[in-house]
């Protein structure tokens, strides 16, 4: 991988990192919004389901926010792109399509199929 690739990943995690917090800034704010309305009882159940979710949603956010953290973090130690199972290098066009990805395409495969 060329400095000039590197620098075009490091450039897409950072945008999607912030792209994160956005989405977690807005997620917020609807949150606040819906907590000040008053709730009808039939709307009770329905606001459940959406805490539920938003709930689900900020975790997944925050679990993306870390995975990039990560890479970046790997990309300082000269270590990002490289197979955290079987320590090969990552395909360039993998790390295109996934740049906060730890695993290469065929140990990604083996992840899943554990869990």
């Amino acid at each position: 991988m060329t400095e000039v690739d590197l620098q075009r990943l490091k450039e897409k995690l950072l945008r999607q990192r912030q792209e994160i917090f956005t989405s977690l800034r807005d997620l917020e704010a609807e949150w606040e919004v819906l907590g000040e309305r008053d709730i009808e009882p039939e709307d009770a159940a329905q606001k459940a389901a959406l805490t539920s979710l938003f709930d689900q949603m900020d975790t997944r956010e925050k679990d993306r926010i870390e995975e990039i953290d990560l890479a970046l973090t790997k990309m300082e130690s000269a270590s990002y792109g490289t197979c955290e199972e079987c320590h090969k290098p990552i395909s360039l066009q993998r790390l295109e399509s996934l740049p906060a990805t730890r695993f290469c395409i065929k140990c990604a495969g083996k992840q899943e199929e554990i869990h």
